[in-house]
């Protein structure tokens, strides 16, 4: 059987930052883009899909969070 170490929450707490914090490297990358790169229409598209996906990830994460400290507090 699996022991819980600290709050029931922690684990979702570490996925809700690495997801924000990889939401926010996309999105900084997106806005430090060159329009001079040759390249720049085609990664921007890539950078933009990235953002959307990382954001939608945290949006889920951040939702799971919440209910965690809904249904056992927020230390």
């Amino acid at each position: 059987m699996h022991k819980q170490r600290g709050s029931p929450c922690e684990e979702l707490l570490q996925q809700w930052s690495m997801k924000r914090e990889l939401s926010n490297y996309y999105m900084t990358t997106l806005l430090r883009l060159s329009p001079d790169d040759p390249d720049a229409l085609r990664r921007r598209r890539e950078l933009s899909k990235k953002v959307f996906e990382a954001q939608l990830s945290y949006k889920h994460v951040d939702d799971q969070l919440r209910s965690c400290y809904k249904e056992y507090g927020q230390e």
